[in-house]
């Protein structure tokens, strides 16, 4: 079965960042990384319990390369839904990353 899958808040300006900053880079480039993200995440989304579990709650998918990007998110069985936390950039300070994840 499928799962609906949300951005929280967070996410959804951290992947609007990204798309624009890959777009004023090149153009195309964050049309590209949108779309790849979106297929990612559907794909992802029959099976969401198969991505390693970071805090109690919180699990991770590596986005495929070349993107520098994880996924954090929540899964909800009972809603069958996942919740987006954080679109990470590799290169981001990952201490912000656990302040958030608390």
């Amino acid at each position: 079965m499928t799962y609906q899958v949300v951005a929280g808040i967070e996410a959804a300006r951290e992947w609007y960042a990204a798309v624009k900053w890959y777009e004023e880079q090149e153009p195309g480039v964050g049309l590209r990384f949108d779309e790849e993200l979106r297929g990612f995440l559907l794909a992802s989304a029959h099976e969401p319990e198969r991505f390693r579990l970071v805090t109690r709650l919180c699990r991770k998918a590596r986005l495929p390369k070349p993107w520098p990007y994880s996924v954090y998110f929540t899964v909800n069985r009972k809603l069958k839904k996942v919740e987006i936390l954080a679109l990470w950039h590799a290169a981001r300070n990952p201490a912000d990353l656990k302040r958030r994840l608390r």
